[in-house]
Protein backbone atom coordinates (compact mmCIF):
# COMPACT_ATOMS: atom_id res chain seq x y z
CA UNK A 1 0.00 0.00 0.00
CA UNK A 2 1.69 3.24 -1.16
CA UNK A 3 2.38 6.31 1.26
CA UNK A 4 0.06 9.22 0.52
CA UNK A 5 1.61 12.84 1.17
CA UNK A 6 0.60 16.24 0.58
CA UNK A 7 2.82 19.56 -0.37
CA UNK A 8 5.19 20.35 1.50
CA UNK A 9 5.11 23.98 2.98
CA UNK A 10 8.45 25.09 0.74
CA UNK A 11 6.44 23.63 -2.30
CA UNK A 12 3.14 25.53 -1.78
CA UNK A 13 5.11 28.70 -1.50
CA UNK A 14 7.18 28.40 -4.53
CA UNK A 15 3.66 27.62 -5.99
CA UNK A 16 2.21 30.77 -4.46
CA UNK A 17 5.06 32.43 -5.84
CA UNK A 18 4.93 31.30 -9.25
CA UNK A 19 1.17 31.99 -9.49
CA UNK A 20 1.73 35.67 -8.33
CA UNK A 21 4.55 35.80 -10.65
CA UNK A 22 2.14 34.86 -13.50
CA UNK A 23 -1.06 37.16 -12.10
CA UNK A 24 1.27 39.93 -12.40
CA UNK A 25 2.32 39.59 -16.02
CA UNK A 26 -1.00 38.87 -17.01
CA UNK A 27 -2.43 41.92 -14.73
CA UNK A 28 0.39 44.12 -16.83
CA UNK A 29 -0.70 42.91 -19.68
CA UNK A 30 -4.71 43.53 -19.55
CA UNK A 31 -3.49 47.52 -17.68
CA UNK A 32 -1.40 47.86 -20.63
CA UNK A 33 -3.87 46.78 -23.08
CA UNK A 34 -6.52 49.25 -21.67
CA UNK A 35 -4.52 52.10 -21.80
CA UNK A 36 -3.48 51.71 -25.28
CA UNK A 37 -7.46 50.85 -26.33
CA UNK A 38 -8.31 53.97 -24.15
CA UNK A 39 -5.66 56.13 -26.04
CA UNK A 40 -7.13 54.39 -29.53
CA UNK A 41 -10.78 55.07 -28.80
CA UNK A 42 -10.25 58.83 -27.83
CA UNK A 43 -7.85 59.48 -30.93
CA UNK A 44 -10.67 57.88 -33.11
CA UNK A 45 -13.45 59.95 -31.54
CA UNK A 46 -11.29 63.02 -32.00
CA UNK A 47 -10.59 61.92 -35.62
CA UNK A 48 -14.24 60.89 -36.43
CA UNK A 49 -15.15 64.68 -34.88
CA UNK A 50 -13.12 66.33 -36.80
CA UNK A 51 -14.24 65.19 -39.97
CA UNK A 52 -17.72 65.46 -39.27
CA UNK A 53 -17.08 69.21 -38.72
CA UNK A 54 -14.92 69.11 -42.00
CA UNK A 55 -18.01 67.13 -43.60
CA UNK A 56 -20.12 70.03 -42.58
CA UNK A 57 -18.09 72.81 -43.45
CA UNK A 58 -17.07 71.37 -47.26
CA UNK A 59 -20.75 70.72 -47.63
CA UNK A 60 -22.09 73.86 -47.83
CA UNK A 61 -18.55 75.74 -49.40
CA UNK A 62 -18.86 73.48 -52.52
CA UNK A 63 -22.31 74.78 -53.21
CA UNK A 64 -21.25 78.63 -52.52
CA UNK A 65 -22.46 80.61 -55.64
CA UNK A 66 -19.55 80.62 -58.39
CA UNK A 67 -17.12 79.69 -56.08
CA UNK A 68 -17.00 83.23 -54.95
CA UNK A 69 -16.54 84.13 -51.51
CA UNK A 70 -17.61 87.13 -49.70
CA UNK A 71 -17.35 89.41 -46.28
CA UNK A 72 -20.74 88.21 -44.90
CA UNK A 73 -21.61 88.02 -42.23
CA UNK A 74 -17.85 87.77 -41.52
CA UNK A 75 -14.47 88.77 -43.15
CA UNK A 76 -13.00 86.06 -44.89
CA UNK A 77 -9.28 84.94 -43.71
CA UNK A 78 -7.46 82.64 -41.65
CA UNK A 79 -9.94 82.20 -38.73
CA UNK A 80 -13.23 83.10 -40.96
CA UNK A 81 -14.91 82.90 -44.02
CA UNK A 82 -18.42 83.98 -45.26
CA UNK A 83 -20.26 82.72 -48.83
CA UNK A 84 -23.54 82.17 -50.07
CA UNK A 85 -25.98 79.23 -51.38
CA UNK A 86 -28.20 79.96 -54.20
CA UNK A 87 -31.65 79.93 -52.70
CA UNK A 88 -34.31 79.96 -56.15
CA UNK A 89 -33.29 78.85 -59.27
CA UNK A 90 -31.49 80.37 -62.31
CA UNK A 91 -30.85 83.81 -62.07
CA UNK A 92 -33.18 86.97 -63.58
CA UNK A 93 -31.71 89.24 -65.95
CA UNK A 94 -30.91 92.78 -64.32
CA UNK A 95 -31.44 95.76 -66.85
CA UNK A 96 -29.20 99.01 -67.34
CA UNK A 97 -30.36 101.94 -65.14
CA UNK A 98 -33.16 104.59 -67.17
CA UNK A 99 -30.08 107.10 -67.50
CA UNK A 100 -28.10 104.84 -69.19
CA UNK A 101 -25.14 106.38 -67.35
CA UNK A 102 -22.95 103.56 -65.58
CA UNK A 103 -21.87 105.50 -61.87
CA UNK A 104 -25.85 106.25 -61.82
CA UNK A 105 -26.31 102.55 -61.65
CA UNK A 106 -23.77 102.07 -59.37
CA UNK A 107 -25.53 104.25 -56.89
CA UNK A 108 -29.24 103.30 -57.28
CA UNK A 109 -30.82 101.52 -54.53
CA UNK A 110 -33.04 99.48 -56.80
CA UNK A 111 -31.86 96.96 -59.63
CA UNK A 112 -34.93 96.35 -62.47
CA UNK A 113 -35.10 92.87 -63.50
CA UNK A 114 -36.94 90.41 -66.13
CA UNK A 115 -39.57 88.25 -64.23
CA UNK A 116 -42.26 86.13 -66.94
CA UNK A 117 -44.39 86.94 -63.78
CA UNK A 118 -47.95 88.95 -63.25
CA UNK A 119 -47.80 89.24 -59.52
CA UNK A 120 -45.75 89.60 -56.55
CA UNK A 121 -45.68 86.22 -56.01
CA UNK A 122 -44.40 84.67 -58.72
CA UNK A 123 -41.11 86.64 -58.36
CA UNK A 124 -39.86 84.86 -55.70
CA UNK A 125 -38.01 88.04 -54.00
CA UNK A 126 -39.56 89.24 -50.89
CA UNK A 127 -38.63 91.85 -48.66
CA UNK A 128 -36.02 90.45 -46.17
CA UNK A 129 -34.40 88.53 -48.65
CA UNK A 130 -30.98 88.50 -49.70
CA UNK A 131 -29.93 88.57 -53.27
CA UNK A 132 -26.30 88.69 -54.89
CA UNK A 133 -26.12 90.64 -58.43
CA UNK A 134 -23.20 89.49 -60.20
CA UNK A 135 -21.74 91.03 -63.77
CA UNK A 136 -19.97 89.46 -66.61
CA UNK A 137 -16.49 90.94 -65.18
CA UNK A 138 -16.88 88.82 -62.32
CA UNK A 139 -17.78 91.24 -60.01
CA UNK A 140 -20.58 90.34 -57.65
CA UNK A 141 -22.48 92.44 -54.63
CA UNK A 142 -25.00 91.26 -51.99
CA UNK A 143 -27.72 93.53 -51.58
CA UNK A 144 -30.69 93.33 -48.42
CA UNK A 145 -34.05 93.40 -50.27
CA UNK A 146 -35.88 96.06 -48.52
CA UNK A 147 -39.04 95.96 -51.07
CA UNK A 148 -40.19 94.36 -54.83
CA UNK A 149 -42.28 96.33 -56.70
CA UNK A 150 -43.78 96.15 -60.53
CA UNK A 151 -42.07 98.83 -62.81
CA UNK A 152 -45.26 100.61 -64.41
CA UNK A 153 -46.26 100.34 -67.55
CA UNK A 154 -43.63 97.67 -68.24
CA UNK A 155 -44.80 94.21 -67.83
CA UNK A 156 -43.05 91.24 -66.68
CA UNK A 157 -40.46 93.90 -65.09
CA UNK A 158 -39.68 94.67 -61.42
CA UNK A 159 -37.67 96.66 -58.96
CA UNK A 160 -35.84 94.86 -56.32
CA UNK A 161 -35.15 97.79 -53.72
CA UNK A 162 -32.14 97.97 -51.10
CA UNK A 163 -32.71 101.05 -49.43
CA UNK A 164 -29.65 102.31 -47.44
CA UNK A 165 -27.22 101.48 -50.48
CA UNK A 166 -26.22 101.38 -54.19
CA UNK A 167 -25.67 98.82 -56.52
CA UNK A 168 -22.07 99.30 -56.14
CA UNK A 169 -21.07 97.43 -58.93
CA UNK A 170 -20.54 98.37 -62.82
CA UNK A 171 -23.36 97.19 -65.06
CA UNK A 172 -22.06 94.88 -67.89
CA UNK A 173 -24.29 93.11 -70.56
CA UNK A 174 -25.92 89.83 -68.95
CA UNK A 175 -25.92 91.09 -65.23
CA UNK A 176 -27.65 88.31 -63.67
CA UNK A 177 -29.65 89.01 -59.99
CA UNK A 178 -30.31 85.69 -58.00
CA UNK A 179 -31.82 84.85 -54.24
CA UNK A 180 -29.39 83.31 -52.10
CA UNK A 181 -28.68 83.07 -48.66
CA UNK A 182 -25.14 84.14 -46.88
CA UNK A 183 -23.74 82.13 -44.15
CA UNK A 184 -20.32 81.92 -42.41
CA UNK A 185 -17.67 80.17 -40.16
CA UNK A 186 -16.22 81.52 -37.05
CA UNK A 187 -13.73 79.83 -34.88
CA UNK A 188 -13.05 81.84 -31.23
CA UNK A 189 -9.76 80.91 -29.92
CA UNK A 190 -11.01 82.09 -26.22
CA UNK A 191 -13.80 80.07 -26.34
CA UNK A 192 -12.70 77.21 -28.22
CA UNK A 193 -15.94 77.20 -30.28
CA UNK A 194 -16.61 77.04 -33.98
CA UNK A 195 -19.61 78.94 -34.76
CA UNK A 196 -22.25 79.22 -37.34
CA UNK A 197 -24.27 82.56 -38.85
CA UNK A 198 -26.54 82.78 -41.83
CA UNK A 199 -27.75 86.37 -42.95
CA UNK A 200 -28.25 88.82 -39.76
CA UNK A 201 -29.46 85.76 -37.74
CA UNK A 202 -27.44 84.33 -34.11
CA UNK A 203 -24.35 82.99 -34.00
CA UNK A 204 -24.76 78.69 -33.68
CA UNK A 205 -21.70 76.61 -31.94
CA UNK A 206 -20.84 73.95 -34.70
CA UNK A 207 -18.13 72.64 -32.72
CA UNK A 208 -16.39 72.76 -28.63
CA UNK A 209 -13.33 72.42 -27.32
CA UNK A 210 -11.16 72.93 -30.69
CA UNK A 211 -7.61 73.58 -30.11
CA UNK A 212 -7.07 75.26 -33.92
CA UNK A 213 -9.38 75.74 -36.60
CA UNK A 214 -7.19 77.34 -39.70
CA UNK A 215 -8.47 78.32 -43.41
CA UNK A 216 -5.55 78.36 -45.91
CA UNK A 217 -6.17 80.14 -49.47
CA UNK A 218 -4.25 78.58 -52.15
CA UNK A 219 -3.07 80.40 -55.53
CA UNK A 220 -2.41 78.52 -58.16
CA UNK A 221 -0.41 79.76 -61.10
CA UNK A 222 -0.94 78.03 -65.27
CA UNK A 223 1.86 75.69 -64.73
CA UNK A 224 0.30 74.17 -61.37
CA UNK A 225 2.46 76.01 -58.75
CA UNK A 226 0.51 77.01 -56.02
CA UNK A 227 1.16 80.03 -53.23
CA UNK A 228 -0.85 79.74 -49.78
CA UNK A 229 -1.92 82.97 -48.35
CA UNK A 230 0.10 85.13 -51.00
CA UNK A 231 1.89 87.57 -48.54
CA UNK A 232 1.57 91.17 -49.45
CA UNK A 233 4.40 93.00 -50.86
CA UNK A 234 5.59 89.92 -52.97
CA UNK A 235 2.48 90.02 -54.44
CA UNK A 236 -0.75 92.69 -55.39
CA UNK A 237 -3.27 93.29 -54.72
CA UNK A 238 -2.18 92.29 -51.26
CA UNK A 239 -4.38 91.04 -48.56
CA UNK A 240 -4.03 90.35 -44.30
CA UNK A 241 -5.50 87.14 -43.86
CA UNK A 242 -5.05 87.08 -40.40
CA UNK A 243 -6.94 90.69 -39.73
CA UNK A 244 -9.36 90.05 -42.75
CA UNK A 245 -11.79 92.98 -43.55
CA UNK A 246 -13.27 91.83 -46.41
CA UNK A 247 -12.74 89.11 -48.98
CA UNK A 248 -9.50 87.43 -50.68
CA UNK A 249 -8.61 88.90 -54.13
CA UNK A 250 -9.58 86.13 -56.71
CA UNK A 251 -6.39 86.78 -58.52
CA UNK A 252 -3.05 88.10 -57.20
CA UNK A 253 0.14 88.68 -59.32
CA UNK A 254 4.02 88.14 -58.58
CA UNK A 255 5.49 91.60 -58.21
CA UNK A 256 8.96 89.94 -58.86
CA UNK A 257 7.83 88.23 -61.54
CA UNK A 258 4.66 89.20 -62.89
CA UNK A 259 3.14 86.05 -63.05
CA UNK A 260 -0.60 85.50 -62.08
CA UNK A 261 -2.20 83.22 -59.23
CA UNK A 262 -5.75 82.46 -58.94
CA UNK A 263 -7.83 81.30 -56.01
CA UNK A 264 -8.50 77.72 -56.37
CA UNK A 265 -9.11 75.80 -53.48
CA UNK A 266 -9.11 76.45 -49.44
CA UNK A 267 -6.89 74.46 -46.83
CA UNK A 268 -8.24 73.11 -43.68
CA UNK A 269 -6.11 72.60 -40.33
CA UNK A 270 -8.14 71.72 -37.48
CA UNK A 271 -6.97 70.46 -34.28
CA UNK A 272 -8.83 68.74 -31.40
CA UNK A 273 -7.26 68.12 -27.52
CA UNK A 274 -8.63 65.19 -25.54
CA UNK A 275 -7.97 63.84 -21.95
CA UNK A 276 -7.08 60.30 -22.17
CA UNK A 277 -6.15 58.32 -18.69
CA UNK A 278 -5.43 62.12 -17.14
CA UNK A 279 -3.45 63.66 -19.72
CA UNK A 280 -4.06 65.95 -23.01
CA UNK A 281 -3.60 64.41 -26.29
CA UNK A 282 -4.10 66.34 -29.60
CA UNK A 283 -5.18 65.21 -33.28
CA UNK A 284 -4.90 67.16 -35.63
CA UNK A 285 -6.71 66.83 -39.26
CA UNK A 286 -6.25 68.27 -42.83
CA UNK A 287 -8.21 68.78 -45.78
CA UNK A 288 -8.86 69.94 -48.85
CA UNK A 289 -11.58 71.72 -50.51
CA UNK A 290 -11.97 72.92 -54.05
CA UNK A 291 -13.42 76.00 -55.00
CA UNK A 292 -16.84 75.59 -57.20
CA UNK A 293 -16.48 76.90 -60.36
CA UNK A 294 -18.59 77.62 -63.87
CA UNK A 295 -17.79 78.29 -67.41
CA UNK A 296 -20.06 81.05 -68.31
CA UNK A 297 -19.90 83.05 -64.60
CA UNK A 298 -17.30 83.42 -62.22
CA UNK A 299 -17.63 85.23 -58.56
CA UNK A 300 -14.16 87.39 -58.56
CA UNK A 301 -15.13 89.47 -55.44
CA UNK A 302 -18.19 89.97 -53.81
CA UNK A 303 -18.47 92.88 -51.86
CA UNK A 304 -21.35 94.27 -49.44
CA UNK A 305 -23.31 97.43 -50.88
CA UNK A 306 -22.60 100.67 -50.49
Amino acid sequence: MSERRGFTLLELLLALAILATLLAVAYGGVIQFMQSRSDLDAAINAQAKLRRIVEVFTQDLRSAVFGGLSATPYPSGNASISFALIEGGAGYPVLPHDSGNNQSFKRAAEAKIVVLAGALSGVGIARGDEVLMVNNLGDGVILPVTGVNPVGGEPNRWHVVHAGCGNTIDYTPNTLLFRVRTLGFRFDPTTRRLVYREGGGEEVPVAFDMERFEIHYVYEGAFGDTVTDPPGGAFTPGYDFTRPTGAPPYQVAEVATGKTYTLRRLSLVLEARFSSRGRPVSRTYTAQVELSANTQYQAKRIVPCE
